[in-house]
């Protein structure tokens, strides 16, 4: 994956066509104090011409001026930046990590908290077509982001980020209309999918732990299994095909590694104890271009 497909640009720029609105509720006392104030227009060609556009080379992890981590992005006519933490796009909606943290709490507020005139009753929050448009323009902002630590093997943050995404699915199903709902819970198989696959990688990365990685693999397999249908929803069987697909292929890869990397091991030990060190070197060096291969 170089670049995020422009159907899904397309999407992201009709919802934040439609919440322009989205800037009058956003306490401005709250907004991030990193980004500089408007002025005259910069001119970005000395910039782009110090990263030219590479296909295989269009996604990069960097220290931004303050000292934290950003993810980069070099588009053909452009860049990104993505924040590591929070929201992607660094924004603290109504003083809030996110618009759902934001909702998280209306939901659970006392009727103090809430006001008189919230409209919200304790425990019964029903999110409006604007509450929902606010969530799922964000839920795309964080899909693009996982995207983007799968592709540079940055697997616990993307675990982070689809388990988020899966938490969203949940407070939608129970607060929104379930037409509207649906528009959502029909990704779930693909967000469950790069959940168990981040897992599984990120064992196999930190600890080189394939039976381990191979248990959160096969947990998925049983997780998206379980789902109940959508009725009617195409979109729905299709990811959950593809969901199931996609881990098996990758169980298979992995169950394929296993044999050879427990011979070795074994082989490295053998050799370790009979103090045979020139043939114990070759099998480390085995091991570690297996292992490397794994972390791919």
């Amino acid at each position: 994956m170089a670049t995020i497909s422009s159907r899904i640009r397309s999407q992201y720029a009709r919802r934040t066509a439609q919440l322009e609105g989205e800037r009058d509720v956003t306490n401005d006392a709250a907004k991030d104090k990193r980004r500089p104030a408007r002025g005259k227009p910069h001119d970005l060609t000395a910039i782009l011409a110090a990263w030219e556009f590479d296909e295989e080379k269009s996604v990069r992890r960097i220290k931004a001026e303050d000292g934290r981590d950003v993810i980069q992005v070099r588009l053909p006519l452009g860049l990104e930046q993505y924040e590591i933490d929070g929201r992607p796009d660094g924004k603290r909606p109504m003083n809030q990590e996110s618009w759902l943290h934001y909702y998280w709490g209306r939901a659970k507020a006392s009727p103090t908290d809430l006001g008189e005139d919230s409209g919200d009753v304790p425990g019964t929050l029903s999110l409006s077509d604007e509450d929902f448009c606010r969530l799922e323009q964000e839920g795309l902002l964080y899909y693009y982001r996982y995207l983007l630590f799968f592709q540079i093997h940055e697997y616990r943050l993307c675990a982070r980020d689809t388990r988020r995404n899966l938490k969203l699915l949940d407070f939608v199903a129970e607060h929104a209309p379930a037409e509207r709902a649906q528009a959502l819970e029909q990704y779930r198989p693909y967000i469950l999918r790069m959940n168990h696959m981040a897992r599984a990688l990120f064992k196999i990365q930190e600890n080189e732990d394939i039976p381990g990685a191979l248990k959160i693999l096969h947990a998925g397999l049983k997780a998206i299994e379980a789902l109940r249908p959508i009725p009617g929803n195409h979109v729905f069987e299709v990811e959950k095909v593809r969901s199931l697909k996609s881990l098996e292929d990758l169980i298979s890869q992995l169950q394929a590694h296993v044999p050879r990397h427990m011979a070795l091991e074994n082989d490295l030990q053998k050799a370790i104890r009979e103090e045979n060190y020139e043939r114990a070197a070759v099998l480390r060096d085995e091991l570690a271009e297996l292992k490397r291969n794994l972390k791919q």
